[in-house]
């Protein structure tokens, strides 16, 4: 009598799943994988990509634009600084040339000679800043009016002005006055006495002295 044949086991699904320690399933390629990790790649390329672009460009095309919006300063090209006519400062720093006059009455004082009397006769004035655009553009009665109300302006000044240049001539002798060099001593200790009257108010541009004769 035949022996019965035993069925053939099968193989458990975990062993069927494995051949030679290899993934059944990792033999075969999967696509849409491969299109995963591609699209991943090109992504990460193209982010490393603009991030460099934009570390080296940024400061080119920012520098600019940020250039661009800032607001000029006062006195540069295109700014809102004043002229020399306007009595204000046009490039940083620079004194203007022209102003308002400042006219004093004559002087006539004694000199500091030991030896003999001597006395100067002087007409000096002052040229100061104007503190107003408009000054040399008017004309006519305005520019009159203009001209009064600065004399107004000035008037309580003068005397301690006066004071201030009797001063510094009577310091002086005839010798040092006669030549440039103690003219122009004068006229610094002028100026920079009459700016410390003006408490920052003005600025004197300039003592004009006229009639100079030392008698």
């Amino acid at each position: 009598m035949a022996r019965p044949t035993q069925p053939k086991e099968a193989k458990p699904k975990a062993l069927e799943a494995v051949e030679d320690g290899i993934p059944v399933s990792s033999k075969e390629p999967n696509p849409m994988m491969n299109i995963i990790i591609t699209v991943v790649v090109i992504v990460l390329s193209t982010t490393l990509s603009s991030a460099a672009s934009m570390y080296f460009l940024a400061p080119i095309i920012m520098k600019p634009m940020l250039s661009s919006l800032a607001p000029k300063g006062e006195g540069e090209e295109g700014g809102e600084g004043e002229g020399e006519e306007g009595g204000e400062k046009g490039e940083a720093g620079a004194m203007p040339t022209v102003g308002p006059v400042l006219a004093l009455d004559e002087f006539t004082v004694n000199l500091k000679d030991a030896d003999r009397e001597r006395y100067l006769r002087a007409s000096i004035s002052l040229t100061v800043t104007a503190n107003d655009p408009k000054f040399g553009k008017l004309a006519g009665e305005e520019a009159k009016k203009w001209e009064e109300e600065f004399h107004i302006e000035m008037g309580p000044y003068v005397p301690a002005v006066r004071d201030l240049i009797i001063s510094a001539l009577t310091k002086r002798t005839a010798a040092e006055l006669s030549t440039a060099v103690g003219k122009e001593e004068v006229k610094d200790e002028v100026k920079k006495g009459v700016d410390a009257l003006f408490h920052g108010e003005r600025k004197v541009i300039r003592v004009n002295l006229e009639n100079f004769i030392i008698q």
